[in-house]
């Protein structure tokens, strides 16, 4: 029996803490009795839908050397034979206080898989390479940091982005008004510059004034909202565009679209590449970090960061050839249910554990 504690800066709904809530909800506590350290409260967490509240942990002080302080009292009390941080300072303090106590460490702050030129993220390589366990969620993001070591645990998706919809068409006229026989486009992504949509406005622009037929839904809402909607009135396709903002029903949006998009500046395994694979949906991303380990040629396109004419023409692609539609997202649905899921995630993690230095 090996005890766990995960230690996290909050619980605030992303994409570490999404992976981070779904291994917790889904550990054998008989083998592996977990809890989760936090730092900041947040509103908007996932604690009441992983169930999370009975191993969930925060530490009040405030301060950084009084919260290390309460870290080592309750690392002492708690004795973990292993500790697994999600994030650069998390792994600081753990550092810190190693000597002190007798656990393995994991760092597991990588979580995209680009490298930038900013001090934290130097910083974080060095950190990362004074840790004698590191995990990542994609082999991008290992390289990235320069280590020739270390093991990548890829996300996994929920069982109900698996099942099937039972009336599609009805289901799409509801949520959308957008009848069947007209290409519907969707990305799910937080409005902010790192989620870059211009470049897919852009190229839905020039296929409006070459005559294509689409509808496009973003599901998401961030501080970039305004400056998409402007552009989206210069470009003149309000008819065409709906932000639909924040929802819960995202898995009933994706299985009513038919095409997915996502364009980001750099990501390790995107839960919504995933979860829109999961749904039988082709796949076009931007070919930054981890991206091209999931959308491989059977299942997408990929297109270069900021390029909207290559963007365009994986658009027109798509929109022209829909048996070519139906063969990506076949293949989607296959790749998701074959290598992506939480049991196939929770075996890798397993094995993680039991394998360490």
């Amino acid at each position: 029996m090996a005890k766990i504690i995960h230690f996290i800066s909050s619980l605030s709904r992303g994409g570490r803490e999404r992976q981070l809530a779904t291994i917790v909800s889904n550990t054998d506590q008989a083998k592996y009795p977990t809890k989760i350290l936090y730092l900041n409260k947040r509103q908007n967490t996932y604690i009441d839908e992983y169930a999370l509240k009975d191993y969930a942990i925060q530490i009040g002080a405030k301060g950084r050397f009084k919260r290390l302080q309460e870290l080592h009292r309750i690392l002492k009390k708690e004795k973990p034979s292993i500790v697994y941080t999600w994030g650069n300072g998390e792994s600081v303090s753990i550092l810190l206080l190693k000597p002190f106590h007798k656990f393995k460490l994991i760092n597991g702050s990588i979580r995209h898989g680009i490298r930038s030129k900013q001090f934290s993220h130097y910083f974080r390589t060095i950190i990362l390479h004074l840790s004698p366990n590191v995990v990542a969620n994609s082999k991008a993001g290992l390289k990235a940091n320069n280590l020739r070591r270390g093991r990548v645990l890829y996300n996994g998706i929920d069982e109900k982005f698996l099942l099937p919809l039972s009336n599609r068409a009805a289901t799409r006229q509801n949520l959308t008004g957008i009848p069947e026989g007209i290409p519907l486009i969707i990305s799910v992504a937080n409005l902010v510059p790192y989620k870059e949509y211009f470049s897919i406005l852009d190229a839905l622009k020039e296929l409006k004034d070459a005559g294509y037929e689409f509808y496009y839904l973003i599901l998401g809402d961030g501080p970039m909202r305004l400056a998409i909607e402007h552009k989206i009135e210069a470009y003149n396709l309000q008819k065409n565009i709906r932000i639909v903002g924040n929802v819960q029903n995202v898995l009933d949006y994706l299985k009513v679209s038919d095409i997915f998009i996502h364009s980001s500046k750099g990501e390790g395994c995107s839960n919504a590449i995933l979860e829109a694979m999961a749904a039988g949906l082709p796949i076009i991303a931007s070919n930054t970090g981890g991206t091209s380990e999931i959308v491989t040629s059977e299942v997408g396109l990929l297109f270069e960061y900021k390029n909207p004419n290559q963007l365009k023409d994986c658009l027109s692609t798509l929109i022209e050839d829909r048996s070519k539609r139906m063969e990506y997202g076949k293949n989607s649905y296959n790749r998701a249910v074959k290598d992506f899921t939480v049991a196939r995630m929770m075996e890798d993690y397993y094995y993680l554990m039991g394998n360490l230095k």
